[in-house]
């Protein structure tokens, strides 16, 4: 929701901690809808995650995002994630099923 408005503008998620699945689909979900994107909505709810994440004693935050997605390559930037590479996706994960068969992997690395 949006403060000002109470407008729902998109959904984020926090995954807590790191396992296979992280590692490819990331710490962080995040979805604009397409009427509110190009405010930097997705980078600020992921500031915020960060501070959730710090609760958990998360020491780092994975973001992932389809290579050719430069909308959240973006975001990631926003947020000050550092690409750690573009790496290929294993067969046997849920976004290789879907068709995703790299993704760019971004790390934050949080001071807990």
């Amino acid at each position: 929701m949006r403060s000002i408005d109470d407008i729902e503008i998109g959904q984020c998620d926090l995954r807590i901690g790191h396992n296979d699945n992280t590692k490819y689909g990331g710490n962080i979900g995040y979805e604009i809808y397409k009427s509110f994107r190009g405010n930097h909505y997705a980078g600020k709810a992921c500031k915020l995650l960060f501070l959730l994440a710090k609760k958990h004693k998360m020491e780092e935050i994975i973001i992932t995002c389809s290579p050719e997605n430069i909308a959240s390559r973006k975001t990631c930037e926003y947020c000050g994630a550092e690409l750690v590479g573009i790496i290929d996706v294993p067969q046997w994960h849920e976004l290789y099923k879907s068709g995703r068969k790299k993704t760019c992997q971004y790390i934050i690395r949080l001071d807990i």
